[in-house]
């Protein structure tokens, strides 16, 4: 496991891994993000609908679902190619940035321009055309803020983001190997998706909801005790890491998601 050296600066991050500080922090605050730190992954916030009774409980939207989940996949990927970029995370395949147009993309591609959200794959194409440093990070850039123009039309309720982080983690879950022992890049996959799930739970601790608030807070802090203690993900070869964790991890958040 590794330490950002800014993690310190900033009271947002806590121990562990580099990319945890700049997911968390950025994502919560970005005002107060020193602008040496601009450079790194940033998660798109979700701007939350107004509802006619800020309490009220709504029923799940399936569709808006899949959608979200579709683009915290493709977050997933974002993540994993900026630690590829900087860190020199293995991969076989190459940069994760040439894998959300053919992975995630296409089965939300409809659902999302359906919705009125702008076209992805223009700007997943320019990500995976950038030659330099430059040319990636405006093109990273390009993509964060296309995410972030989807979900704003895509309107998710604090129900469908609960439900998508939850499908979320069920999905790294079944990519980790039952032995104890997961391949590199599976283990990459699970990790990145357990990341960006994770950061998906800031507009819920932000709810005007108390109970809502509340059930987040503790699915954040489950979260934070099998993230910050996970594997380093850019290990070279397969990753020793107790599945049952995250198949805790889900337990709870089902448990949790009752209230929300």
């Amino acid at each position: 496991m590794f330490l950002a050296p800014v993690s310190l600066a900033d009271p947002n991050c806590r121990p562990g891994p580099i990319m945890w500080c700049l997911a968390v922090g950025l994502a919560v605050n970005l005002s107060t993000v020193p602008a040496a730190l601009m450079a790194g992954p940033v998660l798109p916030l979700i701007v939350l609908p107004q509802q006619d009774h800020p309490f009220a409980r709504v029923q799940v939207n399936d569709e808006t679902v899949s959608l979200m989940a579709g683009l915290i996949g493709i977050e997933r990927d974002l993540l994993l190619g900026q630690l590829f970029l900087k860190d020199g995370l293995v991969s076989a395949e190459g940069s994760h940035f040439t894998h959300p147009r053919h992975d995630n993309f296409p089965a939300i591609k409809d659902g999302l321009a359906k919705s009125g959200a702008p076209d992805l794959e223009p700007l997943l194409i320019a990500l995976e055309e950038a030659k330099d440093r430059d040319a990636v990070n405006s093109a990273y850039n390009g993509v964060q803020g296309g995410l972030l123009l989807a979900k704003q039309a895509l309107k998710p309720t604090e129900q469908d983001i609960t439900k998508a982080v939850i499908q979320t983690a069920e999905a790294a879950t079944a990519l980790l190997d039952p032995s104890g022992m997961t391949d590199v890049v599976a283990y990459q996959e699970a990790w990145g998706l357990l990341m960006v799930a994770r950061g998906q739970l800031d507009s819920l601790m932000r709810s005007a909801d108390p109970t809502i608030k509340q059930s987040a807070t503790k699915m954040a802090l489950a979260f934070d005790d099998v993230i910050l203690f996970a594997p380093d993900p850019g290990a070279s070869g397969p990753v020793k890491f107790d599945p049952g964790l995250v198949t805790s991890l889900v337990e709870t958040l089902r448990g949790n998601s009752g209230s929300i």
